[in-house]
């Protein structure tokens, strides 16, 4: 289930097009929280599907109230269990990518996403959790080459026009 959500989320990443990256994060974070679920994390589980429900909200609204319900939660949620720094990381990540997913598009979606894929990267390496954190390198690596890809499409419309 954890591979089958890797390549996933690879996939994810790879999309041009904002809303199937929305979708296919959808579909990610659902097998990840299975996943968590199978190996008895029922706390990551159900963040990883809290984040597939605003993922999929996302495909259908963008309204400001929707995306600070999502802020709330994890404000509510995360903030109160904060004890060391570190902790601090995934709140910011998934604010960021909340804000990433319900204001933005193109470009400026997946860089803040990338940003957010930072936080991660950076709580899972410190926490010491290397499954974790290679697959946020991986999400970091194949973002970073899309929004690439995207740039260099805009750069090449713009010149052309």
């Amino acid at each position: 289930m954890g591979l089958l959500a890797l390549v996933i989320g690879i996939l994810t990443f790879a999309q041009r097009s904002d809303h199937r990256l929305r979708l296919f994060l959808t579909l990610f974070s659902a097998l990840i929280g299975a996943h968590f679920f199978l190996l008895g994390g029922s706390t990551a589980a159900f963040s990883a599907w809290l984040s597939g429900v605003r993922a999929f909200v996302s495909t259908r609204t963008r309204h400001v109230a929707v995306m600070l319900f999502f802020v709330g939660l994890v404000w509510l949620i995360g903030i109160p269990n904060i004890t060391r720094p570190v902790q601090w990381l995934p709140v910011i990540g998934t604010t960021l990518g909340t804000w990433a997913l319900f204001r933005e598009q193109g470009v400026r979606m997946r860089v803040i996403i990338w940003l957010s894929t930072v936080c991660w990267m950076t709580h899972n390496y410190a926490i010491g959790s290397i499954g974790g954190a290679m697959i946020e390198t991986c999400f970091l690596f194949v973002n970073g080459h899309t929004i690439y890809r995207l740039w260099q499409n805009r750069a090449a419309v713009r010149t052309a026009a």
